[in-house]
């Protein structure tokens, strides 16, 4: 029987071959404008960035712009989540020929500039919170109903016969096989759509906002407060990278009979 070695030399090891590619990345980025290779007034270094996180920490003003974002992106997701996946479900599963039929209208409303889109939620909307989520929502549905109606329609035609053979129902092949088998498209669909996400946070936040992080960036950056600015983009890539962990490590405690493929 073979034992697995977790000493600190080989988790040190496997943790710097991981993140070795951000750690030249960083340290490229504090060495450049040090030196003067780059402009430090439009590109502070990562230090002078965490310097002035900290102090936006400090009053406040980080955590506030920060959980105003977050209740926007996670309204808009959720609600996406809660049209998509059901519709992705029935139309992949049990509407193909329907599914067929309004396919290329799917396709095309998803292709459509989401920006060019803000006048027309404005209208309708306003400029409060529901046009802000309704436009994140928009955004995000898309990958999600795609990729579980593209999961559901290509699980492997032997996996369904194989079902019906043992006796199964059309539910029961819904529940035990065909969802099962398409989790991976849909979680690639989930991960996509949280991406959207936060890139559409900041667009909906600079039109007719009063907080949250893309209001703080757009804000800084009208008053030449750089390294604010900064602060605000370094969160919000922080909070996406954070999303798409926790949704890696769900999708892999969902998915426990998919293992990865060593080449």
């Amino acid at each position: 029987m073979s034992s697995v070695n977790f000493s600190p030399t080989s988790l040190f090891k496997s943790t710097l071959h991981k993140y070795i590619a951000i750690i030249v990345f960083l340290i490229a980025w504090q060495i450049l404008p040090t030196l003067g290779l780059v402009n430090q007034i439009f590109i502070p270094t990562p230090t002078t960035i965490l310097s002035e996180m900290y102090r936006l920490c400090l009053d406040g003003t980080l955590q506030y712009n920060t959980l105003v974002s977050l209740w926007r992106v996670f309204s808009g997701f959720l609600l996406a989540l809660i049209v998509a996946l059901p519709l992705g479900f029935l139309l992949g599963g049990f509407f193909k020929n329907f599914e067929k039929a309004v396919n290329p209208l799917l396709q095309l409303l998803s292709q459509a500039n989401p920006f060019t889109l803000f006048p027309i939620f404005i209208v309708f909307l306003g400029i409060g919170e529901l046009s802000k989520i309704t436009i994140i929502c928009w955004v995000t549905q898309w990958p999600i109903l795609l990729n579980t109606i593209t999961g559901i329609s290509n699980v492997d035609p032997v996996l369904v016969k194989m079902a019906k053979s043992a006796g199964l129902g059309k539910v029961e092949i819904f529940t035990k096989v065909l969802i099962p088998a398409s989790l991976p498209t849909v979680f690639t669909g989930i991960r996509m759509g949280a991406v959207f996400a936060f890139f559409m946070l900041i667009g909906a936040e600079m039109l007719g906002s009063t907080a949250g992080l893309g209001h703080m960036i757009m804000q800084a950056q009208m008053v030449m407060q750089i390294p604010k600015m900064w602060a605000g983009i370094v969160t919000v890539a922080l909070l996406g990278y954070i999303v798409n962990y926790g949704l890696l490590y769900l999708e892999k405690r969902v998915s426990t009979w998919k293992q990865d493929v060593e080449i």
